[in-house]
């Protein structure tokens, strides 16, 4: 089963990982150290090292327990700063859209044995709008069809050079979850559309070949409504779909 978890459960996670390592890093160190020079001695004594061998994979436990809490605390603000992107495009579309659209947030889709989680997906009288929402900063450069993109970063002078995930496949896929998940409830497709945003105001994107609007926050809502569909959706269908999608 293809799966994918929100940012809120990563970080949830995350958070209660460090929390229970940063309990225990300290007493392995401590207990490795003492226990090794405890063990040694024994060692030369009565040539016993099982106590070193002990306190010697405390020590390396600790470590790395210690080594672990803090590449998860990179990561729980890196994260942090993905969510409250999301948060910003949440914001806009609410406040940009009339009522005739339905606004889903962070909504995870089954379709199958497939299940995608959303960003957003925005249901409006001229079609069904899956957003996905990266707060990726520098030069971000490649093709749409792309798996990876080459993220290019500056700071005070030093440059970094990533890969990234390419949001463009990504959200073809979440897009495609959606869809076989409308047409089993035999709801009409024709009117699908992928959006991305990049929520960071001084990335520059250099994606060639995307047909998928790749946006910032501030013209999603005009997309949205300046996009012709080939039908009209009304509320009851609409409302209908929201609640299959969520089922």
């Amino acid at each position: 089963m293809t799966e994918e978890t929100t940012l809120k459960n990563v970080v949830g996670s995350l958070e209660k990982e460090s929390s229970v390592l940063g309990g225990i890093w300290k007493y392995e160190l401590y207990f490795g150290v003492g226990a090794s020079l405890f063990g040694l001695a024994i060692g030369f004594f009565y040539n016993s090292w099982g106590i070193a061998i002990v306190g010697g994979v405390a020590f390396f436990l600790g470590i790395s327990h210690y080594f672990k809490r803090s590449d998860n605390t990179a990561n729980i603000g890196r994260f942090q700063y993905g969510a409250a992107g999301e948060a910003t495009v949440t914001e806009m579309l609410k406040s940009g859209l009339p009522d005739t659209y339905m606004i889903m947030n962070d909504v995870t889709i089954k379709a199958g044995t497939s299940k995608a989680q959303n960003d957003h997906i925005v249901l409006g009288p001229n079609g069904i709008f899956v957003i996905e929402t990266k707060a990726y900063s520098g030069t971000l450069s490649g093709k749409a069809d792309d798996d990876y993109l080459d993220q290019v970063k500056e700071y005070k002078g030093k440059k970094t050079e990533n890969k990234i995930k390419n949001p463009v496949p990504q959200n073809e896929y979440h897009l495609d979850v959606v869809k076989r998940k409308m047409q089993e409830g035999e709801f009409a497709v024709d009117d699908l559309h992928s959006i991305i945003v990049f929520t960071n105001r001084y990335a520059r994107i250099r994606i060639e070949g995307s047909k998928v609007p790749l946006l910032k926050p501030e013209m999603i809502c005009v997309t949205i409504k300046n996009t012709v569909s080939k039908f009209t959706y009304d509320e009851e269908w609409l409302k209908r779909l929201a609640s299959f999608l969520l089922a």
